[in-house]
């Protein structure tokens, strides 16, 4: 019985480990293509797929931590306030935008073999920023239809 149940824990912990990383894997895919379709309308150079690669690799990495920062603070000012207005989504755009220019700005200035332009870092932090605020807006609203 021991065996049986040893056996058992280890393919459950398995099962659960191979469904985090496959659940990361299709973000990190979803990003790549992403950035790969931006990067080929905003006329972005990168040397070699494996370079763009990385730098999705390294943007995912920096930018959750961003994002942990950046929900913090907006949930610790929002307590205080419970309405959700345009101007609240607004500041929340704005948080993200921050970070994630910030993020891409970092990276670029860090790595080498891609090259990406200022104004071209504002469009492509505006455009995440925009989604993610969206998004994150879109979850809300359902949550809220849910509870109802």
């Amino acid at each position: 019985m021991s065996k049986r149940n040893k056996k058992s824990k280890i393919l459950i912990a398995s099962l659960l480990l191979l469904i985090v990383v496959g659940t990361f894997a299709f973000v990190a895919v979803l990003y790549y293509f992403s950035f790969l379709g931006a990067f080929s309308i905003l006329d972005v150079f990168y040397e070699t797929p494996k370079h763009l690669a990385v730098f999705v690799g390294i943007y995912l990495i920096l930018s959750i931590i961003g994002e942990f920062f950046v929900k913090g603070i907006y949930y610790v000012r929002k307590r205080k306030r419970r309405a959700d207005t345009f101007s609240e989504y607004m500041l929340l755009f704005c948080m993200n935008f921050i970070m994630n220019w910030l993020i891409i700005s970092m990276i670029d200035g860090l790595y080498q073999p891609v090259h990406v332009e200022w104004y071209t870092e504002i469009v492509l932090g505006a455009f995440i920023s925009l989604a993610e605020v969206l998004l994150d807006n879109g979850s809300k609203k359902e949550k809220d239809d849910r509870s109802n």
